[in-house]
């Protein structure tokens, strides 16, 4: 599915959301709290919420826990747009999450190829998007995230009748080539944002789980021209960022979540690990709402 414009289907500040595990035998996901964390986020401003991408630590999470997870988040999210990644490592998987994403009405999903073969050709990526594309009736948006799964070559994106992509990649030719064939972007950190006017229509953020009026912040002021107030508010995000990936991120970003709206975030799943007892998550969130807002 494609839309004369690509902003009728997505624009703005999309949360990467954590995904809350108990401390039990098998880290089960614990859907309360996940519920509790979105509702939070509904609250200040984001567009919607990416369920199981990097920070939510998709590929640890079985299919048919995200299943059981949508099946109780879209319900729910009333106005808040929810995308959901899939990325399931293999063809099959892939196809049976489609197929139960085509009973929910989200509003897109974010299709990661498979990522364990490297390097593939651009054909067998084809191939791989093709079957995806006629499984759902839903807007697609790849996912280029290099450094983690297979590189997305940009005319591959332009090729295919997609929404766009997810750009992770950083090079700001990447998502230029992509906007300028009348495809989305939305970039992968809120970093790159005030470098992106004119070819992004929004970021996925995972800052945005423990700072979201922030994130709205800078892209409003990027959309709106202020460049001033926008420089300044992404140089106090950088800091934040760097905070967080003084351990595995999406620990740090639960903790501080924690403190931000005083649900039990849970842990991670290994093969991630805990944040040390030794981290200071009241101090982190202080200094993570310090920053310049407006």
């Amino acid at each position: 599915m494609q839309l004369q414009d690509p902003a009728d289907v997505l624009e703005g500040v999309y949360v990467a959301n954590v995904t809350p595990f108990r401390d039990d035998e098998r880290y089960s996901v614990d859907v309360d709290a996940y519920l509790a964390h979105v509702a939070w986020l509904a609250g200040r401003g984001v567009t919607g919420v990416i369920p199981f991408g990097t920070n939510g630590e998709g590929p640890s999470v079985t299919t048919r826990e995200k299943q059981a997870v949508l099946d109780a988040l879209v319900p729910v999210a009333g106005s808040l747009h929810v995308v959901a990644t899939v990325a399931e490592g293999n063809l099959p998987d892939t196809l049976d999450l489609l197929a139960h994403l085509d009973d929910l009405p989200v509003r897109a999903v974010m299709v990661l190829p498979p990522y364990y073969f490297r390097p593939v050709s651009t054909d067998g990526l084809r191939r791989f998007y093709d079957r995806v594309l006629a499984a759902t009736r839903h807007p697609v948006v790849l996912y280029h995230i290099p450094k983690y799964a297979v590189p997305l070559p940009p005319d591959l994106v332009t090729g295919l009748p997609v929404w766009g992509v997810k750009d992770s990649g950083g090079e700001p030719g990447y998502a230029a080539e992509v906007h300028a064939a009348g495809k989305g972007v939305l970039v992968g950190t809120e970093d790159d944002l005030p470098g992106r006017l004119g070819t992004a229509h929004g970021s996925i953020s995972a800052l945005a789980n423990i700072v979201p009026e922030q994130v709205v912040a800078l892209y409003r002021q990027v959309r709106d021209g202020r460049s001033a107030e926008a420089a300044a508010l992404s140089a106090h995000l950088q800091q934040v960022r760097a905070m967080t990936k003084q351990h595995d991120s999406a620990g740090v970003l639960k903790k501080v979540a924690e403190q931000r709206h005083g649900h039990p975030m849970g842990t991670v799943r290994p093969p991630l690990s805990p944040v040390p007892p030794t981290f200071d998550a009241v101090a982190a969130a202080e200094r993570a709402v310090a920053g310049p807002v407006r």
